[in-house]
């Protein structure tokens, strides 16, 4: 995996682990994130439509594609937004798609 991949993965682990996780939204109030939140702040990127075009364009070495094809692995679901805010999702299932992404 690129290094810089592989960076940008770690942060939207530490972030996530830092901020607290949510459901619904990129970002809370009380500043937890969803998975993309936490990938797109891990880029540098806050969760404002505003700023979806920038984040977008910003290249991640592959980060993001290996983290769309590691949920597609274990869900058969390739997007990470609709497989985050699935009623049954946990925190823990998160980070283990995120460990798994790292490691791939």
């Amino acid at each position: 995996m690129d290094p810089e991949a592989k960076k940008i993965l770690e942060d939207t682990y530490n972030i996530l682990e830092a901020r607290g996780w949510c459901q619904g939204t990129m970002q809370q109030a009380d500043g937890k994130v969803c998975l993309e939140g936490a990938f797109r702040a891990a880029c540098g990127y806050g969760d404002t439509e505003e700023e979806y075009p920038y984040w977008a364009s910003t290249p991640t070495g592959g980060a993001w594609e290996t983290l769309c094809r590691t949920v597609e692995q274990e869900c058969g679901d390739a997007a990470p937004w609709i497989w985050n805010d699935a009623p049954e999702r946990t925190v823990e299932d998160v980070k283990l798609i995120l460990k798994r992404a790292i490691e791939s």
